[in-house]
C-alpha cells in the first residue's frame, strides 16, 4: 500500500546535542511562512495609471489576477473562482489595446493542456475562449484593432498559430497550414504578424499574402522570438551568437541585423521605449547567477545604462506607455518576486507590490556564491545558504538542493530553502554541467551523458561540504524535483550510502517508459507537451535507436541498491513528468522488499511544482519537516 496525502509519524528521539534551531527563526511559525507569495506576470494599462499582475497571494494560494496603481498601494483581486471547482492558475497575462479586456491562460494540467480566457479589467467571471483537453493553447496576443486574437497551440504533431474572431469566438482558424513549428505570434502597430518558425523569424504582412522570412533558421543558433518597435519598422530579437543569449535589432524592410549586445553573458527580454530609441533588457553578471536591467540605444551605438544593482534576478522589463518608468520583476535570495519600477535614468526606484507577508527579509541571510572542483577540475558553480545566526563552531545538518533540467540555482528567492535554513540547516545548491545561465559551452558538456557527468559533479559537493568544517556530515539530505528528482534516484542507486535522507518530487525513474508516455499512443495528455529532441540530444539517440542507453540510465532497473530513506511526493496533475514515473518506482520498491524505506505521497490536485495551492504547499513543508526530524534524528525540528 502507498501513502496518499498522509503524513509520516515522527519518532520520539533523544535530544540531539550540538544542534539547535536558529534563534531568530523562532519568531516565525509555518503559518507566517505561508503568507509569502510571488508576482508572476504583469501588464501596464494603456494609460499607464495601473498595472495588472498575477500573484498567488489569495486564500487559495493559486495564481490570480490583481490590479494595483502604478504608484503602488493596495491591490484589488479581479478573478473569481471557477464555478464550484478549485481555481486553476492564471498565466500569460495580456491586455487589449483599448485597455478594456484582459486575456490569459489557465492550465488544468501543468504542461499538458491549457486554455485561453478573457475577462473585463473590472474583474468578474472569466470567459473561456478555447475548450480543448489535449492541447496546449498559449501566448494570447490581441490584434491592434481588438477584434482578432492570435495564439499558438502545441500538439504531438508540432505547433501552429491560430486566429480567433473575438466578435464571435466560437472557433479559431489556422494562420498557416504549411508549418509544423510556428509559434510566438506578435502584432505590429499596423497589423503585420511576426512569428517564429523552426528557429527562424518570419513576418506576414497581410492576411492574403505569403509569409516572408526575416532571419534565417541557422542564424546565430536561431532566434527566440521578436518584439516590434513602436513604428513597426524594426524587430528586437534574442539569438544565440557566441553561445550566450544576445540581442539584436532587425530592420524589417532589408533584413539587416544590428547587434546590440556582444558580451559573454546571458541577455534577454528586450522591450522598446515608446519613442523607439532605447531597449530595456536583462544581462547576467560575470558569475552568471545574478542579473540586472539594462537600457541601451537601439541604434547599436553602444550607449547603455545599468538600472539595477545588487545580487538578484530580474525579468520582464518594460517601459510605461509614456516612457517615464521602467517596470521589472525582481527576486533576491531574501525577497520573493515583486514588481518594481524605476526612472530611465536610474533614479526613483519604487516597489509596487509587497509579497513577503509576515516575513522580514532582514531576518534572513543572503545566499553566497560558491565554486568547487569537479573530478576533472572543471569549476562547478553553486549557491550556499547559512542560518541567520550562523556560528562556524557549530555543526549543522545540510540540505543539498538538486534543480530541474535544464535549470539553474541563482540569487532568486527559494521559500522552502529559506524555511529550512531558518530552522538550523545549511543548504547548498550545485549547478552541475547541463545547467543553464553559464553559456552553451557549459550546458552542452552533458550532451550524450545525461545523468553521468551531472552525477559526478553533484557528488563532488560532498568533499566541499566537509572542508567547510561546520557541516554535520552524518546528517545530510537531498531535495530535488523533476530532473533533480531523477538525479536523486541516480544517487540512491549509484551511491546509496552518500546521504541519510532524500525528498523527491516528480522524478523520472524509467526513460523507456517516459518515451512511451510522452510520444506514444498511451500518452494522450502528455503528447501535447514535448518533442523527442531533448532525449535524443542528451542520450545520443532516441529510445528506439539506443535502447541500451535508456535502460542503463533508468534508475528503476537498480532499485535493489537503495538503502536511503525516501519521501516521494507526486502531483497527479503533472503533465511534464507523468505520475507513472513515481508509481512504478513505488511498485518496484515494494517488489524488492524496500517499501520500509519509502514514504510515497500523491497529491491529487497538485501539478509538477507542488505549488499550485497554499494548502498543499503547507502539506509538503509539514511532510518534509517530519521526515527530516525522523531520519536525520533532529527532534527539535518541529512544525510550529
Amino acid at each position: 500500500m502507498f501513502l496518499r496525502t498522509q503524513t509520516v509519524p515522527v519518532a520520539i528521539l533523544a535530544l540531539l546535542a550540538g544542534w539547535t534551531q536558529d534563534a531568530r527563526s523562532q519568531q516565525y511559525s509555518l503559518a507566517d511562512w505561508m503568507t509569502v507569495s510571488s508576482v508572476g506576470d504583469y501588464v501596464w494599462s494603456p494609460d499607464g495609471t495601473a498595472v495588472y499582475y498575477t500573484s498567488n497571494a489569495g486564500p487559495s494560494g493559486t495564481a490570480s489576477i490583481y490590479r494595483v496603481a502604478a504608484a503602488g498601494g493596495e491591490s484589488t483581486l479581479l478573478t473569481r473562482g471557477q464555478q464550484g471547482r478549485r481555481p486553476e492558475p492564471v498565466q500569460q497575462l495580456r491586455i487589449s489595446p483599448d485597455g478594456g479586456t484582459l486575456f490569459f491562460t489557465r492550465a488544468p494540467y501543468f504542461q499538458a493542456y491549457t486554455n485561453v480566457y478573457r475577462m473585463p479589467v473590472s474583474g468578474g467571471e472569466a470567459e473561456a475562449l478555447t475548450f480543448h483537453d489535449a492541447l496546449i493553447q498559449t501566448d494570447p496576443q490581441p490584434a491592434p484593432d481588438g477584434r482578432t486574437l492570435a495564439f499558438w497551440a502545441r500538439t504531438g504533431a508540432g505547433t501552429k498559430i491560430h486566429l480567433m474572431n473575438l466578435d464571435s469566438p466560437s472557433w479559431s482558424r489556422l494562420l498557416l497550414d504549411d508549418g509544423a513549428e510556428d509559434r510566438n505570434p506578435r502584432w505590429s502597430s499596423d497589423g503585420k504578424l511576426l512569428f517564429t518558425r523552426a528557429g527562424g523569424l518570419w513576418v506576414l504582412e497581410s492576411a492574403s499574402g505569403d509569409p516572408r522570412r526575416l532571419v534565417d533558421d541557422d542564424f546565430a543558433g536561431g532566434v527566440g522570438g521578436g518584439v516590434w518597435s513602436p513604428d513597426g519598422s524594426r524587430v528586437a530579437v534574442t539569438h544565440g551568437a557566441s553561445g550566450f543569449g544576445q540581442i539584436g535589432v532587425v530592420d524589417v524592410a532589408s533584413g539587416r541585423i544590428t547587434p546590440i549586445t556582444y558580451e559573454a553573458r546571458e541577455h534577454g527580454s528586450p522591450s522598446w521605449s515608446p519613442d523607439g530609441a532605447w531597449l530595456a533588457y536583462t544581462r547576467s553578471d560575470e558569475g552568471g547567477m545574478s542579473n540586472d536591467v539594462i537600457l541601451a540605444r537601439a541604434d547599436g551605438s553602444g550607449e547603455s545604462l545599468v538600472l539595477t544593482s545588487g545580487k538578484g534576478m530580474r525579468s520582464s522589463p518594460s517601459f510605461s506607455p509614456d516612457g517615464s518608468r521602467v517596470a521589472f520583476l525582481e527576486s533576491t535570495s531574501v525577497r520573493t518576486s515583486d514588481l518594481w519600477t524605476i526612472a530611465p535614468d536610474g533614479s526613483n526606484r519604487l516597489q509596487v507590490t509587497r509579497s513577503m507577508g509576515r516575513i522580514d527579509p532582514a531576518d534572513l541571510r543572503e545566499a553566497q556564491e560558491i565554486a568547487y572542483p569537479a573530478s576533472d577540475n572543471i569549476s562547478i558553480p553553486g549557491m550556499l545558504w547559512l542560518p541567520p545566526d550562523f556560528d562556524p563552531s557549530e555543526a549543522y545538518p545540510v540540505l543539498v538542493r538538486l534543480h530541474g533540467h535544464p535549470g539553474q540555482w541563482n540569487h532568486s528567492f527559494r521559500l522552502l530553502t529559506q524555511y529550512f535554513v531558518s530552522q538550523g540547516f545549511v543548504a547548498v545548491a550545485p549547478n552541475p554541467r547541463g545547467s543553464r545561465g553559464f553559456g552553451d559551452g557549459f550546458h552542452d558538456l552533458h550532451i550524450a551523458d545525461y545523468g553521468g557527468v551531472e552525477f559526478d559533479d553533484v557528488m563532488r559537493v560532498l568533499p566541499f561540504l566537509e572542508s567547510l568544517g561546520y557541516v554535520d556530515m552524518t546528517r545530510k539530505a537531498t531535495w530535488g524535483g523533476s530532473g533533480g528528482g531523477y538525479m536523486s534516484f541516480v544517487i540512491a542507486t549509484e551511491a546509496p550510502d552518500a546521504f541519510e535522507a532524500q525528498v523527491i518530487r516528480a522524478p523520472v525513474s524509467d526513460w523507456e517508459l517516459l518515451a512511451i508516455d510522452r510520444f506514444g499512443a498511451e500518452g494522450r495528455a502528455w503528447t501535447a507537451n514535448r518533442t523527442p529532441r531533448r532525449e535524443r540530444s542528451e542520450f545520443g539517440g532516441s529510445a528506439d535507436e539506443i535502447p541500451e542507453e535508456y535502460y542503463r540510465r533508468s534508475p528503476i532497473h537498480f532499485v535493489e541498491n537503495v538503502t536511503v530513506p525516501q519521501l516521494l511526493i507526486q502531483g497527479l496533475r503533472d503533465g511534464s513528468v507523468p505520475p507513472r514515473q513515481s508509481q512504478v518506482w513505488a511498485e518496484r520498491m515494494e517488489e524488492v522488499g524496500k517499501s520500509d524505506l519509502l514514504t510515497y505521497v500523491e497529491l491529487p490536485d497538485e501539478d509538477h511544482g507542488l505549488r499550485r495551492y497554499k494548502s498543499t504547499r503547507r502539506t509538503r513543508m509539514e511532510l518534509m519537516t517530519e521526515f527530516f526530524a525522523e531520519h536525520l534524528e533532529l527532534p527539535g525540528l518541529v512544525v510550529r
